[in-house]
């Protein structure tokens, strides 16, 4: 083979080993940070926990195939926040050793010294350690504390110095409301009382990923007692229970990418064995034979293969250390992104690239290997045709050229799928990372431009709520001089008088969507308390919204004394008109009323949490006459778009330094989804451009060895008569022919195609907006009418530098 041929085939096996490894390392790197993200912002690597477990429980579950490691972890206490402020406290917590090891160490970060051994030995977060005031901490220093432990039901106050063993960047603390934690020793746990059939939980590991499976498997094998739940620490659903039409388009993706690699390298090989088939041909004229023919070829690839597979996966790995550390901080992730840099990869990619070599020459080698002397020494690769042609417009230079590029019909077929392949994905990609719309994200997600809430009531228990949200607070954002319009929502724990007549029929749904045993009757009447729910103070200005759009609106004034009330209508199965009984939980005095049930809606961005009856919605005037100061769980702002950075800037002043408080913004919440978008630009679209990069190597490729291939044919149509200005058009035409159908193939086809995986992507995606790529298709369009235009006219240049009369003798 010739060295242009040569680098050719080095150049094809390079990119797609380069293409292979770059892909799987980013796809496993973005999965693998969000993973991570996901652990590290729980606290842990656990799939479900189990509170209470008993030790016929624990030794069930760690002889079960199917559970990897079971953790044991109790609260013990909890200390006087870092400021000194009882009421911030922060929880001591005892882990065991695999507790500790399988599931608390992959979730940390940063970590140093060792696990709490002795009574008085403790192990900090470092953000609690800055709060302290310790910006250094050393290994054996004192930790004074102040901290509570139950005693006999009744909490014990304590004041103790501890020596700190250890310190570590915990980033559960990300978390609104979520203080931290600090661990204790096995002997401080046993000395406090505490016990794990009581306290305690137990974190479970799986062996797979199917944590919903798995998790209702664990709860038929252990025979849970009652008071006992086995929940699954996260809702995130993992890719191996992904959707169907998520694990459909990354597979296409693959095949697309898979076919495009096979395809350069096998037409590459063929195109350059067969440009060498004359010299073939001589070496069967000195004695050479039929498989010594092939083995030459075969070795020759392999030689190829060894230079072009180590230079790819130099590449992939550059990409992935380079591009994908710039692309994930793009992401602005919290706990911070991963690099995936698995061996199976990189081995996978060089096998995939190696087998590929190898197939693409079988054909190659059968061919030089079968032509005889006589056929070599005028072998172009060509195959005339037999059909005869006339009629006028047989000599039209855009007929013959169109005759020409179909001449090899197999040649004709690679070129076309080759650059539909490569330039296709270039557009799906940009159709999706164009419908991620940042302004219908944000609407889908927040129905206010800023919302400030309070953390302390997403649990929904009683004793853990608190007036986060002060009257001052409240004074200062309605002061706002741009604000145009604030919103208040209340929000208490209730508890709900239940009649079968009323909510029997909503009961047997929830049991059936939640797809759990129905609580029955009695046990309602013997616990009243959990049938509890949060009631909804809604802002006048909420309430008039949502009764508009209702088909039948309620009676304002009615709604405002307190007569009548919405129901969460997620589970549709009341009736209007029916009446019911509202108990506030902690309330005294009038803290009961009856209520008409006026319809339902569906508010969930107003409620902080939800129990096993539906959740009121009633006036704050009716909330307030229940409760003098009922919780604020929310402020909601709007404000004209050009008003928000400074709106920004005033609500942060008001909430600096609360943990109990959460700012949530449209404004933040663009930035990060254009972010993401920038990402997927800089991954994807770097992947596409080498597909599509695949697909015009392999057209300027096949282009030029085909006029090389015609180089004594073009000298014979030169001789009789033809101009090389006639050559040249010809040979535009062809060019041109290629650009057009390829045009066509990616327009029509391709753009469909982009609109189905829009579908697919818009069905996990609500908030997408299908967008047309006009941008990147005029993009495509530019680029292949440039490449194909040029590349067979440069090739012909190349081919008419030597003379004419020593051209026609070569064809002789």
């Amino acid at each position: 083979m010739s060295r242009a041929r040569n680098g050719v085939v080095v150049l094809a096996i390079f990119l797609t080993t380069w293409l292979i490894t770059s892909f799987f390392s980013i796809g496993m790197s973005v999965a693998k940070s969000f993973d991570l993200q996901e652990i590290k912002l729980a606290g842990t690597k656990a799939q479900a926990v189990l509170n209470a477990p008993t030790e016929d429980q624990l030794k069930r579950m760690r002889n079960l195939d199917y559970v990897k490691a079971v953790g044991l972890q109790t609260g013990i206490g909890a200390a006087d926040g870092t400021s000194g402020n009882p009421e911030e406290a922060v929880q001591m917590v005892w882990y065991d050793t695999a507790e500790w090891n399988d599931m608390r160490m992959p979730a940390i970060s940063e970590w140093k010294g060792t696990y709490p051994a002795a009574r008085n030995e403790i192990a900090v977060p470092l953000d609690l350690l800055r709060q302290m005031g310790i910006d250094k901490p050393e290994i054996g220093m004192s930790v004074p504390l102040t901290f509570n432990v139950a005693a006999d039901g009744k909490p014990v106050r304590h004041n103790e110095t501890f020596k700190l063993t250890g310190w570590f960047k915990d980033y559960s603390q990300l978390r609104p409301g979520d203080g931290g934690s600090l661990l204790v020793s096995e002997p401080f746990m046993k000395e406090s009382g505490a016990a794990i059939q009581t306290s305690g939980t137990a974190s479970i590991l799986f062996a797979s990923k199917d944590t919903e499976l798995l998790i209702e498997k664990l709860q038929q094998d252990l025979g849970l007692h009652q008071g006992q739940k086995l929940n699954a620490v996260s809702n995130k659903e993992s890719l191996d229970n992904g959707s169907i039409a998520t694990l459909t388009g990354y597979g296409g993706l693959v095949l697309f990418i898979m076919l495009s690699g096979y395809l350069l390298i096998y037409n590459v090989l063929y195109i350059s064995v067969a440009g060498d088939a004359r010299f073939y041909g001589l070496l069967k004229t000195i004695g050479a034979t039929r498989r010594q023919i092939r083995t030459m070829i075969r070795k020759q690839a392999l030689r190829m293969a060894l230079i072009g597979i180590p230079t790819g996966l130099i590449a992939g790995a550059a990409t992935s250390f380079g591009i994908v550390p710039m692309a994930l901080k793009t992401f602005e992730l919290p706990a911070g992104g991963s690099l995936s840099f698995h061996p199976v990869i990189f081995v996978g990619a060089a096998l995939f690239a190696l087998i590929t070599t190898m197939v693409s020459c079988i054909k190659p080698a059968r061919v030089a290997g079968k032509i005889s002397p006589i056929e070599a020494a005028k072998y172009t690769g060509i195959t005339p045709s037999s059909k005869a042609r006339s009629g006028s417009g047989a000599s039209k230079l855009h007929r013959m050229a169109l005759r020409n590029i179909f001449r090899i019909k197999k040649r004709a077929f690679v070129v076309f799928l080759s650059l539909f392949l490569g330039l296709t994905t270039f557009l799906i990609i940009n159709t999706l990372v164009l419908s991620m719309n940042p302004e219908h994200f944000v609407a889908d997600y927040m129905s206010n431009d800023f919302e400030l809430s309070n953390q302390t009531m997403t649990l929904g228990y009683e004793g853990v709520t608190k007036q986060a949200i002060s009257p001052n607070i409240v004074s200062a954002a309605k002061a706002l001089k741009d604000a145009r319009d604030v919103r208040i929502t209340y929000a208490e724990r209730s508890t709900l008088v239940y009649d079968p007549k009323v909510f029997g029929a909503y009961l047997d749904k929830f049991a059936q969507s939640f797809n759990i045993e129905r609580i029955t009757d009695s046990q309602i009447h013997n616990q009243p308390e959990i049938f509890w729910a949060a009631v909804i103070g809604l802002d006048p200005a909420s309430f008039r919204e949502v009764n508009k759009k209702l088909p039948n609106p309620l009676d304002e004034d009615r709604f405002e004394r307190g007569e009548i009330a919405f129901l969460d209508g997620e589970i549709a199965s009341f009736k209007a008109g029916d009446r019911f009984r509202l108990k506030l939980n902690n309330g005294a005095g009038g803290a009961e009323r009856e209520l008409e049930i006026g319809g339902t809606v569906s508010l969930r961005s107003q409620v902080p949490y939800y129990g096993m009856a539906p959740t009121v919605y009633i006036s704050q005037t009716a909330l307030k006459q229940m409760k003098n100061d009922p919780i604020i769980y929310k402020l909601s702002i709007n404000a004209d778009r050009k008003d928000w950075p400074a709106i920004a800037d005033q609500i942060k002043s008001l909430s600096a330094g609360n943990g109990d408080l959460k700012l949530e913004s449209k404004m933040d919440m663009m930035k990060l989804v254009r972010s993401a978008k920038l990402a997927f630009y800089i991954l994807g679209g770097g992947l596409s451009m080498i597909l599509a990069l695949i697909g015009l190597l392999n057209f300027i490729n096949i282009t030029v060895t085909g006029v090389l291939a015609r180089k004594a044919e073009l000298a014979v149509l030169e001789s009789i008569g033809m101009t090389p200005r006639q050559i040249n058009k010809l040979l535009l035409f062809e060019g041109a022919w290629y650009a057009l159908i390829s045009i066509l193939l990616v327009t029509a086809f391709g753009n469909a195609l982009g609109y189905g995986a829009y579908r697919l992507f818009s069905q996990e995606a609500t908030y997408a907006v299908y967008t047309f790529p006009a941008i990147p298709l005029a993009a495509v369009i530019l680029l292949v009418a440039l490449v194909c235009l040029t590349a067979p006219v440069l090739a012909y240049r190349k081919v008419c530098r030597s003379p004419l009369a020593e051209r026609l003798r070569e064809a002789a």
